[in-house]
Order: C-alpha cells, then sequence, then structure tokens
C-alpha cells in the first residue's frame, strides 16, 4: 500500500511547494558554490564524520563557508594550522564576501 506522501504517488497536485524558479536547471558548480552550510557552521564535526562528500564538492566549487568550515577543522581538530589558517585566509580571496565571525581561544 502506497501513502499519500509517497513518491510513487503521482496523482499529487505538483504546484504545491513550486516556486516560479526553478532549482532543478542549477548547474552543479553553481549549487555547491551557494549553499548556506549554515547548520555546519554551528556544528562542524558533523560535517567532518557525516558529511564529507558534500564538504569536498563545495570546497571544489569555491563555496566560502566551506573553506570556513575546513579551516576550523583542520586548524583545531586535525592540528594543521597551516593548512586551517590557509583555507580561513582564502575565504577574503574569493569574489563572494562574507562575514564569518571567527572566535580564536589563546
Amino acid at each position: 500500500m502506497v501513502s499519500d506522501i509517497s513518491e510513487h504517488n503521482y496523482d499529487s497536485d505538483e504546484s504545491i511547494g513550486s516556486s516560479e524558479e526553478n532549482s532543478y536547471n542549477i548547474p552543479p558548480t553553481i549549487f555547491f558554490k551557494n549553499q548556506t552550510l549554515s547548520y555546519f557552521v554551528a556544528e562542524p564535526l558533523r560535517m567532518l564524520y557525516n558529511f564529507s562528500d558534500l564538504k569536498n564538492e563545495c570546497l571544489v566549487d569555491g563555496n566560502p563557508r566551506a573553506h570556513y568550515i575546513e579551516g576550523l577543522l583542520q586548524y583545531f581538530q586535525c592540528r594543521k594550522s597551516i593548512k586551517g589558517l590557509d583555507h580561513l585566509r582564502s575565504i577574503h580571496e574569493m569574489e563572494t564576501m562574507i562575514m564569518v565571525p571567527i572566535f580564536m581561544v589563546f
């Protein structure tokens, strides 16, 4: 028996939840570059252990938040300060500037 919310319910109204912009036509490079990743900024270890493929795709496509997360992971978790600082520095070299608070405890 197929439920009403199943993906196999072909009688459903496709206008529900749609928007004027069709997100299926976005090229992958634009998609990964523009992901907000705000959930992972708050919990970078979750991205390290559970979502490394997503992180790597976002890094390849130049997502500044992915570089921020990778910088934190490399600096604090992996104890690779040079690599971590390189990722954090690369955020400012990208065309898209974002405001990312960086808190360091010495």
